[in-house]
C-alpha cells in the first residue's frame, strides 16, 4: 500500500484547476476546488455551456463512431477532474469515472493518506500537450491511450503543516499516459479510466 501511496499521490495528485468542474456536469471529465459534481466524459453528450464551442456537425455526430477531436476535448476535462477529485479525496466524483480495480487503488491511497493526516496543496498551471498514442478497438469497443503533458506545483503536508514531499514553489512538468475505454454502442456515455502511468521533472 505504501508503494501505491508514494507513486499515485506524488505523481498523480498534482494536476488540476477548479473552474473546469463548473462546466462539465455530463462529461467524464486532467484535473477543482469547487466540487462536488458527477462528471461524464462522452463522445457527444454534454451540457449547454460545454457544447457552445462545439460545431453543429460534432453535436450531431454518430455516437457509434470514434471522433478524435471530441475525444481529446473530453479527455482533457477528464484529466483535470480525476486528479483533482483524487487530491481532495472525493470518492463520489472518482467512482463513476474509473474501472473497479483502478478505483480500489485510488481509494486505498486516499484511506492511507487520511489515516496519516496528510494533505496536498497543488496548483494546476495548464496542459501543454494532449496526444492520442494508440487506438485499440474491436468493433465498437475502444481503448484509447492518451498522453498528457502539464505543468503543476504540488506538495504534501503533515497535519502540522510540515512539507513531506514536493515543493510549493517549484513547477513540475508532468507527463501522464492514461488509457480510457468505452463501448460506443453502450448507452452509458462514460469513458472509464482503466490504466495510468506518470513521470515528472522539475523546470529550472
Amino acid at each position: 500500500m505504501s508503494e501505491n501511496f508514494g507513486y499515485i499521490d506524488i505523481i498523480l495528485l498534482a494536476i488540476m484547476a477548479g473552474f473546469i468542474l463548473l462546466r462539465l456536469r455530463s462529461t467524464l471529465g486532467k484535473g477543482a476546488d469547487n466540487m462536488p459534481m458527477k462528471a461524464r466524459f462522452t463522445q457527444a453528450q454534454s451540457n449547454e455551456e460545454f457544447t457552445k464551442p462545439i460545431i453543429e456537425d460534432e453535436i450531431k455526430q454518430d455516437t457509434t463512431k470514434f471522433d478524435e477531436k471530441i475525444f481529446i476535448k473530453g479527455a482533457e476535462a477528464a484529466y483535470e477532474i480525476i486528479i483533482n477529485a483524487f487530491a481532495k479525496g472525493d470518492r463520489k466524483a472518482l467512482k463513476p469515472l474509473l474501472t473497479k480495480d483502478l478505483y480500489k487503488n485510488f481509494e486505498g491511497v486516499i484511506k492511507e493518506r487520511e489515516s496519516k493526516k496528510i494533505t496536498s496543496q497543488m496548483s494546476f498551471i495548464g496542459i501543454k500537450e494532449t496526444k492520442i498514442l494508440d487506438i485499440d478497438n474491436k468493433d465498437t469497443f475502444y481503448k484509447v491511450k492518451t498522453k498528457f503533458v502539464s505543468e503543476i506545483v504540488n506538495c504534501l503536508k503533515s497535519d502540522k503543516g510540515e512539507i513531506i514531499e514536493g515543493n510549493p514553489e517549484e513547477i513540475k512538468l508532468v507527463t501522464d499516459v492514461w488509457v480510457f475505454e468505452k463501448d460506443l454502442k453502450n448507452n452509458d456515455p462514460t469513458w472509464y479510466l482503466t490504466e495510468l502511468s506518470s513521470e515528472e521533472e522539475t523546470k529550472h
